[in-house]
């Protein structure tokens, strides 16, 4: 069995309607909630076994 890790870098645009801003703390607690599942195309013969956020973008 082969197994391998990579890296991707996901954009994800928020937007609240409660407020006039949307400050770092909020974005950063955010991310850190966030269920990020990732599902393998159907048929492909990968699976996908773990996922991780490993940083924030600045």
């Amino acid at each position: 069995m082969a197994s391998k890790a990579v890296y991707i870098t996901v954009r994800l645009d928020l937007e609240c309607m409660e407020a006039e801003a949307i400050s770092d703390e909020v974005v950063a607690d955010f991310i850190c909630e966030m269920d990020y599942t990732f599902t393998a195309p159907e048929g492909c013969g990968i699976t996908i076994t773990d996922t991780e956020i490993c940083g924030l973008n600045e």
